[in-house]
């Protein structure tokens, strides 16, 4: 693909991403370890990152079930939020 053509994806897809820098969650991080960092070490930055912001995550990552601390929801779980509506 062409360079042009990249950027006007990767623009594109930054116009519905949050980029959240990491002293705004770099608190959480130590409790966000203790919720699922055995499960998962790789998930525990985003787990950080929603503590932070009051924010739920939207994955198909079961080890996010292995947690309590933010609401995880599947894709399943946010499609069948719509036919309740």
């Amino acid at each position: 693909m062409e360079p042009r053509r990249v950027q006007q994806f990767v623009d594109l897809l930054f116009q519905y991403i949050e980029v959240v820098p990491a002293d705004e969650f770099s608190s959480y991080i130590e409790g966000a370890d203790e919720a699922i960092g055995e499960t998962d070490p790789d998930d525990v930055l985003y787990v950080a990152c929603a503590l932070a912001n009051d924010a739920h995550i939207w994955s198909d990552d079961s080890d996010f079930e292995e947690q309590n601390v933010v609401e995880a929801y599947s894709t399943s779980d946010v499609t069948d939020s719509f036919d309740k509506r």
